[in-house]
């Protein structure tokens, strides 16, 4: 059995966060200068009006007594990759990754969450897979989830969906990926065999770079494997895109976020934390273990209940909550699930 957590102590590490990538974006204009600086300047505001949404919660969780300061207090965030396509009237969430941000330490530690895992979702009353939380209620009702789940406050949300990944890469004109294995798998359209690919080092398509990030049945590694596949295309956006030269990159770059990224976090809040990200020094990785099952004929991920105890315990951690701050509600003694809703993929 792994080690539930896995420390990543050097700087290139830290570079593996969906939030990175948003944060990036924005901190683009910081380093460019003269008659560019406006043209981006306005380009960027631009894009923050279309990505900012906020929660119907409002300002802050209800796990918190105050909304945080971005300034000096430390922060969570929940970033949610989808498979909403134009037309759907629902969608689910794809790839769920938990961020706990440590001012004081300069560290952050990071919790996927696997799609399938059976997990009780408050917005309609009974266990199922957490990617279904996504459907029954937005991106509202997967952090409830995720917030009951964990017993933690999600402070903050990005939320990219399949097109934005597509259009982000074709933006920056695509990406290097050395491939690990041979890829036969569907493409954003679900068409089979859309996307093929042999094992070595090569420039990918925004389709290819998806569908290599993507692919869940081919891996030996299963959902381990497919997670540091997500982690080398998210490196190679980062690497591309921090090495723009070009305004006609950088603006499409911009329009890609805009059309298909969303966030609760204002360009404001995203300006101050550019001193944090600078420094950040630390990411450590939490794994969430469990088991297989079938249940009602359908597949569910039953997690552990100790490796769910102890992943809350140093998220707590980070954030400086009471270890104690409510009881441990069991993750894998599950009651009678719907399973009509939706079948994950």
């Amino acid at each position: 059995m792994k080690d539930s957590t896995r420390s990543r102590s050097n700087k290139r590490k830290s570079k593996h966060s969906w939030f990175k990538i948003f944060v990036t974006v924005f901190l683009i204009v910081l380093v460019t200068g003269g008659a560019t600086f406006a043209y981006v300047a306005h380009k960027t505001f631009q894009t923050a009006n279309k990505t900012e949404v906020k929660l119907s919660r409002g300002e802050k969780s209800e796990k918190r007594p105050a909304a945080v300061d971005l300034t000096k207090d430390h922060f969570s965030v929940l970033l949610v990759g989808t498979d909403e396509r134009p037309g759907d009237t629902a969608s689910r969430s794809d790839t769920m990754i938990v961020a706990t941000f440590n001012k004081a330490e300069k560290k952050v530690s990071m919790l996927s969450i696997p799609r399938d895992s059976l997990v009780m979702i408050p917005s309609v009353g009974y266990e199922d897979k957490i990617n279904h939380s996504y459907a029954f209620g937005g991106i509202d009702s997967t952090i409830e989830t995720v917030e009951n789940l964990l017993d933690i406050p999600i402070d903050y949300y990005g939320s990219i969906n399949f097109n934005g990944v597509v259009a982000i890469v074709d933006a920056i004109g695509g990406v290097d990926v050395d491939v690990k294995l041979p890829i036969d798998t569907l493409d954003s359209s679900d068409q089979q065999s859309g996307v093929k690919l042999d094992p070595g080092v090569q420039t990918l398509t925004g389709e290819e770079a998806l569908a290599y990030a993507r692919m869940r049945y081919e891996d030996p590694e299963g959902d381990i494997g497919r997670t540091k596949r997500q982690q080398q295309i998210l490196q190679a956006i980062i690497d591309e895109s921090t090495s723009l030269g070009s305004i006609t990159k950088l603006n499409q770059l911009m329009q890609a976020t805009g059309d298909n990224f969303q966030t609760n976090m204002s360009l404001t809040e995203a300006f101050q934390l550019q001193p944090f990200v600078k420094s950040l020094a630390t990411v450590n990785r939490i794994d969430l273990e469990g088991s297989d099952a079938r249940i009602n004929g359908g597949y569910y991920y039953k997690l552990d209940k100790a490796s769910l105890k102890e992943a809350k315990a140093i998220l707590k951690e980070q954030l400086a909550l009471p270890t104690n701050q409510a009881s441990e509600a069991p993750a894998d003694d599950s009651e009678t699930t719907d399973d009509t809703s939706t079948e994950a993929n």
